[in-house]
């Protein structure tokens, strides 16, 4: 996909139908969007008009699990396709170079062994509304506002089944994690390793000063476009713009917007992106590290790290874990034998604070602790499996064999 760089996404649409009154108390807004398909192609129009090379769909929401809330879920499919041809329509009657992303939100579900719901029921919600939003005419599928790294890996494993490319926007607190503990440059290290063509964030507190620091932090690890969504606040059109465009020169490739943000706000940024009074900050990319990742942190290693002996899992393995962590090894090593393995070392892994490394013998326990795993793992070449399936499987999980 060539972008030229910087690229402008569009905002908030919701503030568009706020304004409106719309839609009514109690009625599901994607179903009432299908059926006053004016309103949304009015609004899809106007961010086109402003300046936006990529729309979104109006579709956060659609999922299974959201619409579910409203007696919805058998429209999951019609509403998506609709609301996405619409908004295909209505982007590309004014410039047809328009991208549209087909915009996905966290589910209502949380999965296993933390949450009730079996990880790969979370990852096919996902891809059933991710092919939906394709067969409406999506050129990208646009994981949003997402909130844990569990849901943005569920959302990138379903969504890169239909071969589009895959965005995530991970929604942070002002200190750079969500609210649930997820840290952002850990998220953007494992969303990047698992298949994500962009990756990035959106904050709603009022500074947007401390989303330079976040780009910078993230900058010189990113191997992919990044992305910042903020919310418009209580800055005026202009003031938001001069804001983004300082993030645009700290290495930020897609500028949007989040809540509040209307077209104005994106016109005031083409304007100000137009006068060129900016200097870009070229980041290197730091080429010496491995670059690995747990939930809540990120860890960088060289080429010259130490393993240690295998840990067997068990129900209750809290203290070989602990036990671990003071001694003076880089990577603790795992083994995995079963899939009752699998599923121990993740109710047990969130005690962990180094890199993990699976070593397994079996092809389908090692899918299962790599499926569950909410990190960035080593796979160990030591392994009894075939090197070739072991690195296809290690490939399919963003995790590197060593």
């Amino acid at each position: 996909m060539n972008l030229p760089y910087p690229a402008l996404m569009d905002g908030d649409l919701s503030i568009l139908l706020t304004k409106q009154g719309l839609p009514p108390q109690g009625v599901c807004a994607e179903q009432y969007l299908l059926e006053h398909p004016q309103i949304l192609m009015e609004l899809a129009s106007q961010y086109a008009k402003a300046g936006s090379r990529i729309v979104c769909t109006p579709t956060d929401a659609a999922d299974r699990s959201h619409l579910e809330l409203y007696g919805l879920e058998d429209k999951t499919l019609e509403i998506n396709v609709g609301l996405t041809q619409l908004t295909v329509k209505a982007a590309k009657s004014q410039n047809k170079e328009i991208l549209v992303a087909g915009s996905l939100s966290p589910l209502t579900l949380h999965a296993q062994p933390f949450g009730e719901t079996p990880f790969l029921d979370i990852v096919n919600i996902y891809a059933e509304q991710a092919f939906a939003l394709k067969r409406g005419g999506a050129d990208i599928l646009l994981a949003d506002n997402m909130i844990s790294l569990s849901h943005c890996r569920a959302a990138i494993l379903g969504c890169k089944q239909t071969g589009l490319p895959v965005w995530v926007v991970l929604d942070v607190e002002q200190d750079g994690e969500t609210h649930l503990g997820c840290d952002l440059v850990a998220a953007l290290i494992v969303c990047q390793s698992l298949g994500a063509s962009a990756f990035g964030l959106t904050c709603r507190g009022s500074d947007l000063s401390h989303l330079q620091r976040h780009v910078e932090e993230m900058a010189p690890y990113a191997t992919i476009p990044l992305v910042v969504k903020p919310v418009a606040a209580n800055h005026t059109p202009a003031q938001w713009a001069k804001a983004m465009v300082q993030l645009h020169c700290c290495g930020v490739q897609l500028l949007g917007g989040g809540k509040g943000v209307g077209p104005e706000y994106i016109a005031a940024l083409k304007q100000e992106l137009s006068n060129g009074n900016f200097r870009t900050k070229k980041v290197p990319l730091d080429t010496d590290s491995i670059f690995m990742a747990g939930e809540t942190e990120p860890y960088f290693l060289d080429e010259f790290f130490e393993q240690s002996d295998p840990i067997e899992c068990g129900f209750d393995m809290a203290d070989e874990l602990l036990a671990a962590e003071d001694e003076p090894f880089d990577v603790i090593t795992v083994q995995i034998d079963t899939m009752e393995d699998a599923w121990n070392f993740a109710e047990n892994a969130h005690m962990l604070h180094k890199p993990v490394s699976f070593l397994s013998d079996s092809e389908e326990a090692l899918e299962m602790a790599l499926l569950m795993f909410n990190g960035r793992a080593f796979v160990d070449s030591r392994s009894n499996i075939d090197e070739e399936i072991l690195r296809t499987i290690a490939l399919g999980y963003g995790a590197i064999v060593r």
